[in-house]
């Protein structure tokens, strides 16, 4: 076996074992993509924001 099918067999089995792994893996709360750091813009350091009046309305 050469350097070149060895380093592509290791790789094939390495990829193998990450798919695989993927497979048999327990989902327990399902699949999130993003880091849920639970901001929602309408919080400044602990406090609600105030609305904001609407413009249309006043004069």
């Amino acid at each position: 076996m050469t350097k070149k099918e060895a380093f592509f067999f290791g790789g094939f089995w390495l990829w193998m074992g990450v798919v695989i792994g993927f497979l048999i893996a327990p989902i327990k709360k399902g699949v999130e993509i993003g880091n849920n750091n639970m901001c929602d813009n309408n919080t400044y350091e602990g406090r609600k924001k105030k609305p904001e009046p609407d413009k249309k309305h006043h004069k």
